[in-house]
């Protein structure tokens, strides 16, 4: 989905109006449900999920290729201060991952495939107190009404040469995909930040889900990234009966890692054109106003974006490098016209194991500025003052067990679409089964 997409869905949803839960019944409902997830944690917390092995199920399917990764997120998450529907929200997405070594079942060697399948229920507070970017991403994708609520996300094939190379193609998760590349970063909304800005950073010009191909090379001294994909979002959408009818994206990039005082990061540039169309912003003016001579709106054959990105550990264990905290960033450019998304942002600071004792909890905080358009920003000022927004947030996961979560957050937006700043606690719990 564009950024152009989301936004409006965000909007149309934060004006609707929605069923308000005081505080004090909240606060009940999230000790009742703490309470029975502690009492099911003392029952099974050495299991590496909740259900086990499966009878040995889950063994043998491994053996084979195969890997099944059921998962529940749940979700508590409200508006505390800001305009619009104050109150809280309970939702929740039920996702299942299968993926498949097919060389074990008969198919030629390198070649896997992975299919995955998310249902979101409930309701989110996504678009409320005039907030753009997605404050939930996991529930804002594949959408949580109607039949936008569940989605084959991702059905594609990868294909490995030799140790260092693949291509991936078919319908693919970006998500999913973003979510383990960059340490401090990403997790899906489920594992780590919520915004979509620290899940997978909006550029107006990569669909959620899109219909391409991914190729990676990695060598000892960098990796390089080329992909090539439709750039009309594929969200709800399974058909190939349009496919690349809007034109055709190329992406590069290129990873280096980084070494600073013995401690290891990496540095990377993205380049990316789009031949997709889009409404010419610079001519909008007269044409969403009336007028007694309305104008024609004008279009624009191409589109591109540039964006450098960092992470930087500060602190590792020498005895266990998986931990420790580190900086992040990353400033994207794009043309500003048709993209909506004029630059963007997003700076840092996470890891894992902050507290003594709690060696697998992960945490962050990460601030965001997100400039729009100049061009659209003047043609709506008749209609709606649209402004940059700017937020921050801040995450704390337990690792309780192997298999349940539990997450605090805070959002701190000064929002696009409103005056007042929006401040949106929440609570996630995540059980792997």
């Amino acid at each position: 989905m564009s950024w152009r997409d989301w936004s409006v869905s965000v909007v149309r949803r934060a004006r609707a109006s929605q069923m308000t839960t005081s505080v004090a019944a909240s606060c009940s409902v999230v000790v009742l449900a703490l309470a029975g997830q502690v009492a099911v944690i003392g029952r099974a917390c050495a299991a590496e999920g909740l259900s086990g092995d499966w009878g040995g199920g889950r063994t043998w399917l491994e053996e084979n290729g195969i890997e099944v990764k059921p998962r529940l997120t749940q979700f508590y998450q409200g508006l505390a201060a800001g305009e619009g529907d104050r109150g809280y929200e309970y939702g929740g997405k039920a996702d299942l991952l299968v993926t498949a070594d097919l060389s074990e079942l008969g198919f030629w060697d390198g070649i896997s495939m992975t299919v995955h399948g998310e249902y979101n229920f409930g309701n989110s507070v996504n678009g409320r107190g005039g907030v753009l970017i997605p404050v939930n991403s996991a529930l804002n994708f594949p959408g949580i009404e109607g039949a936008d609520a569940y989605d084959l996300s991702s059905i594609y094939f990868v294909q490995q040469f030799g140790e260092s190379n693949t291509v991936a193609f078919g319908k693919i998760n970006m998500i999913d995909m973003v979510a383990g590349k960059r340490p401090f970063l990403g997790g899906a909304g489920i594992d780590g930040y919520w915004n979509l800005t620290f899940v997978a950073p909006p550029t107006g010009t990569v669909p959620a889900y899109l219909l391409g191909a991914l190729s990676t090379v990695r060598t000892k001294h960098a990796t390089y990234r080329l992909w090539v994909y439709d750039p009309a979002s594929y969200v709800n959408e399974l058909s190939l009966a349009d496919a690349f009818e809007d034109g055709v994206t190329i992406r590069g990039s290129i990873q280096w890692p980084v070494t600073i005082g013995g401690r290891r990061g990496n540095q990377g540039l993205t380049a990316l054109y789009s031949t997709q169309d889009g409404t010419d912003l610079e001519n909008l003016d007269g044409i969403l106003v009336p007028s007694p001579e309305p104008g024609t709106v004008a279009t624009k054959d191409s589109r591109y974006y540039f964006a450098y990105s960092f992470d930087q550990y500060l602190y590792q264990p020498v005895a266990s490098p998986g931990q420790g905290f580190g900086l992040f960033g990353q400033f994207g450019i794009s043309d500003g016209n048709p993209n909506a998304l004029h630059w963007a942002l997003l700076i840092g600071l996470g890891g894992t194991g902050l507290v003594p004792g709690r060696s697998a909890d992960t945490w962050g905080i990460g601030y965001y500025y997100d400039s729009l358009s100049g061009y659209l920003k003047d043609a709506l000022e008749p209609i709606v003052r649209l402004r940059d927004e700017q937020g921050l947030e801040i995450f704390y996961d337990l690792a309780l067990t192997p298999w349940f979560n539990l997450g605090f957050d805070l959002q701190v937006i000064r929002p696009g679409l409103a005056s007042e700043t929006a401040v949106l606690p929440g609570l996630r719990a995540v059980i792997r089964f």
